[in-house]
C-alpha cells in the first residue's frame, strides 16, 4: 500500500455548510440557487419545496438561505411536533422556517399543522426533500391536495462538469493538494451522482495522510478500484 495512505482509518463526518462561498453552483442547481435569491422579497409565495437527490446539496442551499433570513431549522430527525410546537408559541416573531427531509415525516396531521400554521402566520417554509410532495405517502387528503400546489425547485443530476467542480470544492475544503489531471481521473471512474462524489471525496481524505503532498494518480487508483 502507498506510504501516504493510512492501512486503518476513522470515518470522517463532515457538516455540512452554510456559507455560500462554499457552494458550488453548476447549470445542475443554478435555477433553484437563483430562487432562493430571489424568494421571499421578490417572488411572493409562503412555500416552496427544493427537490435533490441525497448529497445533491439541499441542506447545504437551504442553510445559505437560512443564514440569510434568519431561520429556524427543523430536521425530520429532530422532534418534529415539540420543535415547532415551541418556536410557534413562544413570543418569537419568527417568519422564515427551514424543514429538512420533510418527505420523511410520516405524520400527516403534523404536516398539516405546519401548513396551516405558515398560512396564519403569512410565514415563509422552505421544504427539502428527496421526491416531490406528490410521491410521498400521505393518507390524509387535506394536507396532499395542499402540498400538490407547492412550488417545486429541482435540483438536477449532477453532469461532467459539475462533478468536476464539485470535487475540485471538496478537496480544496480538506486542503487536498490535486492537480487537474488527477480530478478528471476521479471524474471520470466514480458513479454520476452526488452520493458517489461524497462517497469517495471523504474515502480519499480518510485516507490520505499526507495532503500538502498532493493527490497522486497513483493513491487514487488504490482506493478507487
Amino acid at each position: 500500500m502507498n506510504e501516504n495512505i493510512k492501512q486503518l482509518s476513522l470515518p470522517i463526518i463532515w457538516a455540512f455548510s452554510k456559507k455560500r462561498k462554499d457552494f458550488v453552483v453548476s447549470d445542475c442547481n443554478l435555477y433553484a440557487f437563483e430562487w432562493l435569491e430571489k424568494w421571499p422579497f421578490k417572488i411572493k409565495d409562503n412555500f416552496v419545496c427544493m427537490v435533490g437527490e441525497k448529497g445533491s446539496g439541499k441542506t447545504h442551499l437551504s442553510g445559505i438561505w437560512a443564514e440569510r433570513l434568519n431561520a429556524d431549522i427543523i430536521n425530520a430527525s429532530d422532534d418534529v411536533f415539540n420543535k415547532w410546537y415551541n418556536i410557534v408559541t413562544s413570543e418569537n416573531t419568527q417568519k422564515y422556517f427551514v424543514l429538512d427531509d420533510a418527505d420523511l415525516i410520516k405524520d400527516d396531521i403534523l404536516l398539516f399543522y405546519i401548513y396551516n400554521t405558515i398560512k396564519e402566520k403569512n410565514a415563509y417554509l422552505l421544504m427539502t426533500a428527496a421526491t416531490s410532495p406528490n410521491k410521498w405517502d400521505l393518507k390524509f387528503k387535506d394536507i396532499k391536495s395542499r402540498l400538490s400546489t407547492l412550488n417545486i425547485i429541482r435540483i438536477q443530476k449532477p453532469n461532467e462538469s459539475a462533478i468536476t467542480s464539485i470535487i475540485e470544492k471538496m478537496l480544496l475544503q480538506r486542503g487536498i493538494l490535486a492537480k487537474e489531471n488527477v480530478i478528471s481521473y476521479i471524474s471520470n471512474r466514480i458513479e454520476r451522482s452526488y452520493e458517489s462524489i461524497n462517497y469517495w471525496i471523504n474515502k480519499l481524505d480518510s485516507l490520505l495522510i499526507d495532503k500538502k503532498s498532493g493527490l497522486s494518480i497513483k493513491i487514487v487508483k488504490e482506493v478507487i478500484k
